[in-house]
C-alpha cells in the first residue's frame, strides 16, 4: 500500500483574525504549529505579514528560513480571494492579481527546498470572468507549482477536495479522493455533527500514485487550539504511517 497518506499539514489561513488563535504573527502561528504537533504548514496569502505583493526577495528568502527552522514541512500557499470578484469585471483583476502572486510566491519558495509538491489552493466561481481561468494555469505552469480549485470542473486546474462539504452532502469521498485530478484533501478537524470516515480517506490517498497532501483547515474553527490537537490524534490512529517521516 506504500508509506501511508502522508502528514497532516496545518493552514494558517483566518489564523490571524481569529478572536481565539494562539498567535497572530506569522511566525508565531509557525511555531504554534510545531510546538502543537504538526509536521507541515499551508501559508495563507492573506495573512498581513504574507501578502505577495509587500513581500520582496529578502523577505521571501527570511520566510523559508523560518519556516526550515520551525521544523514543518512546506505543503502550498492558500489564497481564498472572494469568489465574486473573480466573477466581477471590476474586482477580477485584484483578485487574479492575488491568485498569481501567491502562484509565484510558492514557485520562489519550491526553490529553497523546504517542502515538495507545492499546492496553490483557492475557489472559482461557476463562471468566473473570461481568461481567469486561462491565466491561473498558466501561471502555475511556469511557477512550476499545482493550482487546486475547490469547485470542481475547471479545465487545466487540480482540485482541493473538501471532506467537511462531502460529508455534509452525504457524499462518499474515495471517489474524489482517488481522482486523478485531485491534488490536496482538506479537513476541519474532528466534529460531532459531521464524520469523516478517515480510514477510508486515508486508506484511499496512500493508494495513490500521484502526490496528494492532507491539509487541516482552522479557519472555521471555535478553538483552534483544541482542534488542532484532537485533529492530529484522530489522524494518527487512521494512518500510523503519518507518524513515520515527511
Amino acid at each position: 500500500m506504500g508509506a501511508g497518506a502522508g502528514p497532516l499539514a496545518c493552514s494558517m489561513r483566518g489564523l490571524a483574525s481569529h478572536a481565539h488563535a494562539p498567535a497572530a504573527s506569522a511566525k508565531g502561528l509557525l511555531d504554534w504549529m510545531s510546538q502543537a504537533g504538526a509536521r507541515a504548514v499551508v501559508l495563507d496569502a492573506t495573512h498581513p505579514e504574507l501578502r505577495p505583493r509587500d513581500l520582496g526577495r529578502s523577505a521571501r528568502r527570511d520566510l523559508a528560513s523560518a519556516i526550515r527552522r520551525s521544523e514543518l514541512a512546506w505543503k502550498g500557499i492558500d489564497v481564498f480571494v472572494p469568489t465574486a470578484h473573480l466573477a466581477s469585471c471590476e474586482h477580477s483583476d485584484r483578485a487574479l492579481s492575488a491568485v498569481i502572486g501567491a502562484i509565484e510566491l510558492a514557485g520562489e519558495l519550491a526553490a529553497f527546498n523546504i517542502g515538495e509538491h507545492a499546492v496553490v489552493t483557492f475557489d472559482l466561481p461557476d463562471e468566473p470572468v473570461d481568461g481567469v481561468v486561462r491565466e491561473i494555469v498558466s501561471a502555475a505552469e511556469r511557477a512550476g507549482v499545482l493550482a487546486a480549485c475547490l469547485r470542481d470542473g475547471h479545465a487545466g486546474l487540480r482540485r482541493a477536495v473538501d471532506l467537511d462539504a462531502l460529508a455534509e452532502a452525504g457524499v462518499d469521498a474515495v471517489g474524489a479522493v482517488t481522482s486523478a485530478t485531485t491534488a490536496q484533501v482538506r479537513w476541519g478537524g474532528p466534529r460531532v455533527e459531521r464524520r469523516v470516515d478517515l480510514l477510508a480517506v486515508t486508506g484511499a490517498m496512500a493508494i495513490r500514485t500521484e502526490p496528494c497532501s492532507a491539509v487541516l483547515d482552522l479557519s472555521k474553527s471555535m478553538e483552534p487550539a483544541r482542534t488542532i490537537d484532537a485533529a492530529i490524534v484522530a489522524w494518527s490512529k487512521a494512518d500510523p504511517a503519518s507518524g513515520l517521516g515527511l
